[in-house]
């Protein structure tokens, strides 16, 4: 069972890809049929700076978990991978938010 896994989890994530484009263009069929343009909606606005930052502490919390998990539960040594993983893009998250808000200097 172990080795079909591997062909199970990209499968099942084509099946949720396909599943979403079919029910957006369901939506968007439903909406054109009520004389609605789906163009006419109004954009999503972007997000807001502190669930940005809510993600990405998520983020880095989930890789130090799963850090934990390893180090004391003595697993697998692969679940290495995904805890760096889950650090370094909540980092790389943290930066690119501070980045963004620094305030520039005065002329």
């Amino acid at each position: 069972m172990a080795s079909w896994i591997w062909i199970l989890i990209p499968l099942a994530g084509i099946l949720v890809a396909i599943v979403a484009i079919l029910t957006e263009h369901r939506q968007k069929m439903a909406m054109i049929a009520k004389g609605l343009a789906p163009q006419d909606l109004k954009p999503l606005s972007p997000p807001k700076p502190e669930d940005t930052l809510r993600g990405s502490l998520i983020t880095i919390a989930a890789g130090i978990a799963l850090l934990l998990a390893e180090v004391i539960g003595k697993l697998n040594a692969w679940i290495l991978v995904p805890a760096f993983i889950c650090i370094c893009v909540g980092g790389a998250r943290l930066v690119a938010i501070f980045l963004a808000h620094r305030p520039s200097p005065e002329k």
